[in-house]
């Protein structure tokens, strides 16, 4: 097994050693963070499983010394998974949890610590790397392709110290492989997929490495995949009645595409420097849904408009290391693009709002006439770029010393913008674009002689299909200076801390208009229907703990540490009802951990685990407005969460050819206060009050003790490996893996009215493939994903539920995006080189 497995862990060409150097904490966590790790068992001749070896900067350390809760997926691991998506990775790491409503609408949690899913204009909580490069984008989160990747690595906990704001509840790196100098390998693959009661799939990939001298290496990767449909676009008229959707009806019409590439050139400067240059780019294209409306049955739905969503990024990176003495240095600078293009089908809105406005406005309210498109058919559209850089320089200390530090300074430049709305064709031949024109006529200055209007309101409105747009510019510059630093007390004590100082710079701009070119109610007098936030603030976080060595095989530890959000303002039409106040502040999270590191057996088991409390201050939610004031929103604060819960991994080399494993999270995250959206003037006031003093529970956005949505109180992924050699001339492999998932509800509003149609039950997820390795570098794979073919899922959208009871329509009440059927892939894969 040994000979299968065990892969040297190196970084700079630097080998890893079996024996690891004693590192502090800090230190630790930092080479941890740089350096790829490989969890697969390795054995010495004793029997013993290997040091999982991590090496950056020219210094290497054994994991188990790390005294922070970490999850390690290896190359080997992934493979045996076919683990290629977000998705599929995410099963083997209990402590995050993931909705996706469709490849590329990625949503993360870690810990069980959120408060709403979907948070488009708030700052993400869980940061995620690509290497040194940051990746990370909220409720849209970049699904990395896991070709080639040496290991990813998860960090559950704050981990603001090292990461920033954005890894308020943990991060997750995608460590990639290296050039190799002086060495001509790689390897192509190709694979055919079959999904059962859904259409064909494949998958083809390559990696070569070569040397372009003897201190410059280069390392290109490519892939191209097509993931064959599974939901079927059944035939249906709309609520009304008045048009269908036959032209559209297609059997598995949810196809998604990926094509991308990674190109790494390293450049050995000298013994002692390094320069390393990366670009990656990935496009994906994403055509139908992947919803299944439970009022039509499994994998069915009934749509109205071709619904796509295009997702292009590209990253480009340049990474310098070199030696000091004192210490080893690392700068890295990073520039990532980013466009996305969708369109939706919305039908279920637009025909509920005609029913609604249309009776009032043929009675003879005109204003409502502006809701009212006569039951025309729409979609939604949205057109959005990311760009961020960032600049990170970090200095670690070198030496034996007790005392090891780190310093190092951060920038970041991040930029999102979109022009989202809903288009009607032929909207210049309803109702409703009629008494758009009434209405800018009336606020314009042309109204008649002497009145100032709004200069702003164009008269007449240009014709257009947009019946509503949003323009959304956000810029948020980062500043941040940190440090960690540790002391061995003793041979076996040490103590460590941590501090991150952050400025931020924000600068928002939103602008609505209904219809388009029409300024929206509360700015038809004077503004020109935008809002603009423009301020800048500070913090400070810490860290602070101590790790004790039992002895070599156990050790203990004791962690607090923090994360954070950035807070910022609400528009003024929103602070102009007085229902929500100007600004919201940052939320803070504030973790308590404890921790055991150990092996045991003669080295045979690892048994690591670590007991959390997290107490989620001030936490940001979206601000609830139930007068329907659809153009109001906000963010408030709203109280605090508390989460308790414990984490576990047990990896067992039961015998040369048989290895198991165990992770998993066990977790109640609660929220800790009532709360009330009751605000008078800016202020929140008091909740309602029965006669007898209580709170009225109609009155109640947030209830004490009611569970976070989106947060499964138990998540455990289990796997088993054997091995027969001298199978056919080389090694037979098989695996299994089992994940399991606990319910979780939707949203807040769902669990206050036990509306169990919110709630997405627990659910059961198995692997299992088997492969042949040759000693040709011929390898064969079977995989079997999703093997019992089970129908879990882990999020029901009810949102066009209310829609859809207008009609007394059975369909859109709960759409839920279902696993992919069993399916079955077989791979071959050629190596050639290496040494």
């Amino acid at each position: 097994m040994a000979d299968i497995l065990k892969r040297d862990v190196t970084t700079s060409g630097v080998p890893a050693s079996k024996k690891s150097q004693s590192l502090t904490p800090i230190a630790a966590a930092v080479v941890a963070a740089m350096s790829p790790t490989h969890t697969v068992f390795a054995q010495d001749d004793d029997g013993r499983m290997d040091e999982i070896l991590v090496t950056a900067t020219k210094r290497e350390m054994n994991l188990q010394d790390i005294p922070h809760s970490i999850d390690v997926l290896s190359d080997v691991q992934l493979e045996r998974m076919r683990a290629r998506d977000l998705e599929a990775t995410l099963r083997a790491l209990p402590s995050v949890h993931l909705v996706a409503l469709q490849p590329g609408q990625n949503v993360l949690t870690m810990r069980g610590v959120t408060t709403e899913v979907f948070e488009y204009t708030r700052e993400a909580q869980v940061a995620v790397y690509l290497d040194e490069q940051p990746m990370t984008s909220n409720a849209q989160q970049v699904g990395i392709r896991n070709i080639d990747i040496a290991r990813v690595e998860n960090l559950p906990g704050p981990q603001g110290t090292l990461f920033g704001s954005s890894s308020q509840t943990g991060t997750l790196r995608y460590i990639t492989n290296k050039p190799k100098m002086g060495v001509v390998e790689g390897n192509v693959e190709a694979s055919a997929g079959a999904t059962k009661g859904g259409e064909g799939s494949w998958d083809v990939n390559g990696v070569i490495n070569v040397p372009l001298g003897e201190k410059v290496a280069a390392r290109i990767v490519g892939y191209s995949s097509h993931d064959g449909g599974f939901v079927d676009n059944v035939f249906g008229t709309s609520f009304s009645g008045n048009y269908d959707n036959a032209d559209l009806v297609e059997n598995d019409f949810n196809e998604y595409d990926v094509t991308g590439g990674r190109l790494h050139v390293s450049w050995d400067i000298s013994d002692k420097w390094n320069a390393l240059v990366s670009h990656v780019f990935e496009n994906t294209a994403a055509v139908g849904v992947w919803d299944s409306d439970a009022g039509l049955g499994d994998f069915q739905v009934t749509r109205f408009e071709d619904e796509f969503r295009d997702d292009d990024w590209t990253s480009t990176a340049l990474t310098l290391t070199g030696e000091l003495g004192f210490a080893d240095l690392t700068f890295t600078t990073t520039h990532f693009e980013r466009d996305i293009v969708y369109e939706y089908d919305n039908m279920t809105y637009l025909q509920s709002r005609d029913a609604t406005y249309g009776y009032t406005c043929n009675a003879g309210y005109y204003y409502a006439c502006i809701y009212y498109s006569n039951y025309y058919s729409g979609y939604i559209f949205n057109d959005q770029e990311q760009e961020r850089d960032a600049f990170e320089l970090r200095l670690v200390s070198n030496g034996d010393g007790k005392m090891q530090w780190t310093l190092g300074a951060y920038y970041e430049d991040f930029q999102n913008n979109w022009f989202y709305g809903t288009k009607i064709p032929g909207l210049v031949n309803t109702t409703q674009w009629a008494a758009a024109n009434y209405y800018a006529y009336l606020y314009s200055p042309n109204y008649y002689n002497g009145y100032v209007g709004n200069p702003y309101q164009l008269v007449p409105l240009t014709p257009t299909d947009v019946s509503f747009n949003q323009t959304f510019q956000q810029n948020i510059k980062q500043t941040a200076l940190f440090g960690e630093l540790s002391y061995n007390v003793t041979d076996n004590l040490m103590l460590f801390g941590g501090i991150r100082w952050a400025e931020f710079d924000r600068d928002k701009l939103e602008r609505n208009q209904f219809p388009a070119q029409l300024i929206p109610f509360g700015d038809r007098t004077t503004g020109d229907g935008s809002f603009r936030d423009q301020g800048s603030e500070d913090d400070i976080i810490y860290k602070i703990g101590a790790q004790y060595d039992i002895n070599e095989d156990v050790m203990v530890y004791g962690l607090y540490s923090q994360g954070f959000r950035v807070g910022g303002a609400n528009s003024r039409r929103a602070v102009a009802t007085g229902r929500i106040p100007s600004t919201f502040d940052g939320d803070f999270v504030n973790n308590y951990e404890a921790g055991i590191k150990s092996q045991w057996a003669d080295g045979r088991v690892t048994f690591n685990a670590s007991a959390f409390y997290m107490l989620f201050e001030d936490y940001q939610s979206g601000a609830n407005f139930p007068d329907g004031e659809w153009w109001l929103s906000g963010t408030i604060n709203a109280g605090d969460t508390e989460n308790l819960g414990v984490e576990m991994t047990v990896n067992w080399q039961a015998t040369d050819r048989l290895a198991l494993s165990l992770n998993a999270l066990a977790a109640e995250a609660e929220f800790k206060d009532n709360f009330c959206n009751n605000f008078e003037n800016g202020v929140r006031q008091p909740c309602d009050t029965l006669p007898d003093g209580s709170i009225d529970p109609n009155d109640l956005d947030i209830r004490r003790g009611m569970d976070l949505p989106n947060s499964p109180d138990l998540q455990y992924w289990a796997s088993i490996y054997y091995e027969v050699p001298d199978v056919f001339g080389g090694n037979l492999w098989l695996y299994f893996d089992h994940s399991y998932s606990d319910e979780s509800w939707a949203g807040t509003q769902q669990i206050l009215q036990d509306d169990r149609n919110g709630l997405a039950p627990s659910y059961t997820y198995s692997n299992f493939s088997m492969g042949l390795q040759l000693e040709n570098q011929w390898d064969i794979t079977l995989a079997v994903n999703n093997v019992f073919d089970d129908r879990g899922f882990s999020y029901s959208w009810t949102g066009e539920a209310d829609n859809a009871e207008t009609f007394g329509d059975p369909r859109y009440r709960i759409q839920r995006a279902q696993f992919r059927p069993l399916t079955t892939w077989l791979t071959v894969r050629k190596g050639f080189g290496g040494t």
